[in-house]
């Protein structure tokens, strides 16, 4: 049954072009309400037309990238570090990268450790403490070049060779600090794995396995 007034109305003259009025104006006022109730009841489902964008996951440095350190003595600082990111070398035809590997047909035991290492690549120092000398590896030869650390307070004693110096002698470093970079093995030892070689004297003076003294060294330990 249509109320009074619009019953009324459409019996004016003017009902043609009142009622079309109010008809829009009522289907109006019906469709904001639908959406108002719609956004409610979307509002508690899981709605799919406009997602919320995350920021993607921060990227982290990959483990070859990450410089390995130990505090010995509680104050804070590094110690100890671990002078590449790569493993020991493993054997080539010039024997193994272990410490205590075969030399020489058994004459003589390696003294510390090769860690695989790209010319080039930044070598860092295994120990805190002073540089104390760098110069040739070998005797007669300036190509290849070694750095020497010294701690008197935790007397540890550190040499790394085939290294193309980056500091100066009596310069101050602690652990995990760049001494330079890797330099190139192939002209003296053809088809060798190119490497660092890491050599530690521990508190007593004596050569300690460098795999078991430095962190994050997998690999170190034992005879080829």
């Amino acid at each position: 049954m249509m109320p009074f007034g619009l019953a009324n109305l459409a019996a004016s003259p003017t009902a043609t072009k009142v009622l079309p009025v109010l008809r829009r104006t009522a289907f109006a006022a019906l469709c904001v309400v639908g959406v108002k109730v719609g956004l409610l009841i979307g509002g508690q489902g899981t709605a799919t037309a406009n997602p919320v964008l995350t920021a993607p996951p921060p990227v982290t440095a990959s483990a070859a990238s990450i410089v390995v350190t130990k505090d010995l003595d509680g104050d804070g600082w590094p110690d100890l570090a671990r002078p590449v990111a790569h493993n020991v070398r493993g054997v080539d035809a010039y024997g193994s990268g272990a410490f205590g590997a075969s030399r020489d047909g058994g004459r003589r035991a390696h003294r510390g450790v090769d860690l695989v290492a790209a010319a080039g690549e930044a070598v860092r120092s295994p120990i805190s403490g002073t540089i104390t000398r760098t110069g040739s590896a070998y005797g007669g030869q300036t190509n290849l070049q070694f750095v020497e650390i010294t701690n008197p307070e935790t007397r540890y004693k550190a040499r790394v060779l085939y290294v193309n110096p980056g500091v100066a002698t009596g310069s101050k470093v602690a652990a995990g600090d760049q001494i330079g970079t890797a330099q190139s093995l192939a002209a003296r030892y053809a088809g060798i794995t190119n490497h660092v070689h890491v050599e530690v004297k521990g508190r007593h003076g004596d050569l300690v396995n460098p795999g078991l003294v430095l962190p994050g060294l997998p690999g170190g330990g034992g005879r080829a």
